[in-house]
């Protein structure tokens, strides 16, 4: 079979470094096949994508020939004599909020396929009637403020199928929602692509997409590729260090570590009778829907489910941020009972580590940042709070950062350490982390997952830990409520339920946190 793609030699200068950011690259795709590109940020692998995708490559070496087309230089916008269908993530790409998301589809599909937008408009609807599990149009035919994530990703998948392309590049498509839920659009786009027979060219930050997709993965690191082989292969052994990093962010099993000793302190929070979806028409509610439970001083406890599932809820109920029916105790003080004032001061005593980056005033030093707490609670001097600060920084790798420097010029990655080191200083009763991994590549998910993990055993805080991905729900915590429909399915110790789940809520997301190599060769 001839080769769609044919890329050799390619390389990419980075404006203002000496260190390319891509070196000699080559890569042969035929049609049909999949090949996934896997690394962390700054590995390389963008710059391919936007090579592709239409991007001029000013500063670019080596060709890029299409088919039986001509081999032109990396330098020039490639044309392709076929479609090319560009698959991004819902956080990379900005839909506007003055439109429906379904309208803002109908214009890319228009203008993909250079046809009239009642044609694109019918080209989209059959191909979210052909995605199993798609929202419907009229759902998605709302401002982007209403959907969530997952919807409109099955959105922009249905629009990049819809244009019936030769070859898709998928830009890190389902990086931000749940396993369950991009285990379903990892499904959908291979059931696409087997009918349609397009190639996909596909971007990844973890080893978790190798295994959902399967096919052949190139492992790029500092713009040059470091290893090289099938999704199988290389997820039953990988040769290179830097490779073996990376899919040391893949779950290691229920049975590979001991259990942790139970915590025996005095109960930090006590829920009692809380009910997350209330009924207005009732005055008494079920028992069934009523939620009772405690959290003891050190204990972790993980709230696992997809969004809307009522984890935040929950959330929000303890925090004294919604009022529901029901009693809940925080450090043995009825927040029922408290003014809105005292409740304030109470909730200083919990810390935030989240994936928002909003979660940090951008305009913030790091110092500031980390030193706000320590102000909050306590008068010390400024060589104390500067002591603290500076060990805090240190315990999570940012002691060498100018800490001056305002937050909003931190990697994502850095952003989710000053969290920690902000949590850290405060001396917190209570941490609640929520999807502390999402969104970042493998060797970073990696060093989150140690940090807080050594947080909690050494700081001794409780932790509620929100999550939809069982493997974080492991690595952090020993208890765990699966939550679904406003209501919890499930409770007990998490090696337990990996062992013997008895709720088909609960078995859907093990299967989706689960690693087993897609048969899928491309």
């Amino acid at each position: 079979m001839s080769a769609l793609l044919e890329i050799k030699e390619l390389g990419v200068a980075r404006p203002g470094s000496a260190q390319p950011e891509l070196e000699r690259f080559s890569l042969t795709l035929k049609a049909g096949e999949t090949v996934v590109l896997l690394g962390e940020a700054g590995s390389g692998k963008d710059a391919v994508l936007r090579l592709l995708n239409g991007e001029r490559g000013d500063g670019a070496s080596g060709t890029i020939r299409f088919s039986e087309g001509e081999a032109r230089p990396a330098s020039r916008r490639p044309r392709a004599p076929f479609r090319i269908a560009y698959l991004p993530s819902v956080g990379s790409l900005p839909f506007s909020p003055a439109s429906s998301v379904a309208a803002q589809l109908v214009r890319i599909v228009a203008r993909k396929l250079d046809c009239p937008r009642g044609a694109a408009r019918a080209e989209l609807l059959g191909a979210l009637s052909r995605l199993s599990g798609a929202p419907s149009f009229d759902l998605l035919d709302c401002p982007p403020a209403r959907l969530d994530d997952v919807s409109m990703s099955w959105g922009l998948l249905a629009a990049a199928c819809a244009a019936a392309p030769s070859l898709m590049l998928c830009d890190h498509p389902f990086i931000d929602i749940s396993p369950a839920a991009a285990q379903a659009l990892t499904n959908a786009l291979r059931a696409e692509q087997e009918r349609l027979g397009f190639a996909i060219l596909y971007a990844a930050r973890g080893p978790q997409t190798v295994a959902r997709i399967g096919g052949r993965t190139i492992i790029l690191r500092h713009g040059r590729i470091v290893e090289e082989n099938d999704a199988a292969h290389l997820i039953g052994g990988q040769t290179h260090a830097y490779t073996q990093a990376l899919f040391r962010a893949l779950p290691q099993g229920v049975t590979d570590k001991p259990p942790r000793p139970g915590a025996r302190g005095e109960p930090l929070l006590q829920v009692q009778g809380l009910v997350l979806q209330p009924d207005p028409k009732r005055k008494t509610q079920r028992t069934r829907d009523q939620l009772s439970f405690e959290l003891r001083r050190g204990a972790s406890l993980a709230l696992i489910g997809e969004n809307g599932s009522g984890r935040r809820a929950l959330m929000r109920a303890v925090l004294g941020l919604e009022r529901k029916p029901g009693r809940i105790l925080f450090d043995a003080v009825d927040l029922n009972l408290l003014s809105e004032t005292m409740t304030l001061r109470l909730r200083r005593r919990v810390a935030f580590v989240t994936s928002n980056d909003d979660a940090l005033d951008p305009r913030m030093t790091l110092w500031d940042t980390v030193d706000e707490p320590l102000r909050a609670h306590l008068q010390l001097s400024r060589d104390l709070t500067a002591g603290y600060r500076d060990a805090a920084l240190k315990r999570v790798g940012l002691a060498s950062h100018d800490g001056r420097r305002p937050v909003a010029m931190l990697s994502p990655f850095d952003k989710r350490r000053l969290l920690v080191a902000r949590a850290i200083v405060g001396a917190p009763l209570l941490v609640v982390v929520d999807e502390p991994l999402r969104g970042l590549d493998a060797v970073a998910q990696t060093t989150m997952r140690d940090l807080l993990a050594d947080f909690r055993i050494e700081q001794q805080s409780a932790f509620l830990v929100i999550t939809s991905d069982f493997a974080v729900a492991q690595a952090l915590a020993d208890e765990a409520m699966v939550f679904d429909g406003g209501r919890v399915v499930e409770r007990g110790p998490i090696r337990a339920m990996l062992e013997n789940p008895r709720e088909s809520v609960t078995k859907a997301l093990i299967a989706a946190a689960a690693f087993h190599p897609s048969t899928s060769s491309g």
